[in-house]
């Protein structure tokens, strides 16, 4: 199945939202559980980045917000889990070999339509990942449209180029830090971007 590389230049910053225990560097890349392009054996390190703070928070708990929304209800979170969020950032720009998402057919070309990509069951297009990781193109991951901001994202695997596990990334702010008091909510809400989250005390399990 012959396939276009796509070679990018990712002007940094692109942002990624981990859990504090992630920090170390041996876990800057990981086979997410619920990443939709993580390729379906299982077996691949993967690395999602966002172009903006609100995307990589939007792909981390959208599904949640709009599931909330759809009951009429605010999205519950605890606060040691906003404070145990925290952002990465690349601090410089870095050029790999990405397949296309973005492009028009280029779904087509893999024989995926939008509705499989972003299909609630991530196993599907988890199957067109691996295939185009395992291709002689030997890419470096897929550049794809966030389904809750339509903004630019890659997931990266280092597996054709070991030297992206060396990147350079820089601790950035936590969701604790980046959220903000609103009186006009109920009480027990705090504003982030533009969702707004009803905050407990006890810990919430976070999605990985």
């Amino acid at each position: 199945m012959p396939l276009n590389v796509s070679t990018r230049r990712l002007r940094a910053p692109w942002w990624n939202l981990r859990w504090v225990a992630r920090l170390p560097r041996r876990y800057l890349f990981h086979a997410s559980l619920s990443g939709r392009l993580t390729p379906a054996s299982g077996k691949v390190p993967c690395l999602y980045l966002a172009r903006n703070r609100e995307t990589s928070f939007y792909e981390l708990y959208g599904d949640v917000l709009d599931a909330a929304s759809k009951l009429k209800l605010f999205a519950k979170v605890s606060r040691p889990e906003l404070a145990h969020r925290v952002y990465i950032k690349t601090p410089v720009d870095m050029t790999v070999r990405l397949y296309d998402l973005t492009k028009e057919k280029s779904g087509r070309s893999i024989g995926m339509d939008l509705a499989t990509l972003y299909t609630a069951d991530v196993d599907h297009p988890r199957e067109f990942a691996q295939r185009i990781h395992d291709h002689p193109r030997k890419f470096d991951g897929i550049l794809y449209e966030s389904r809750h901001t339509k903004t630019v994202c890659v997931v990266l695997w280092a597996t054709h180029s070991p030297e992206l596990h060396s990147m350079l990334f820089e601790r950035g702010p936590t969701l604790d830090d980046l959220t903000s008091f609103d009186r006009r909510l109920p009480a027990g809400c705090l504003r982030l971007f533009d969702a707004v989250l009803e905050v407990s005390s006890p810990p919430v399990a976070g999605a990985d």
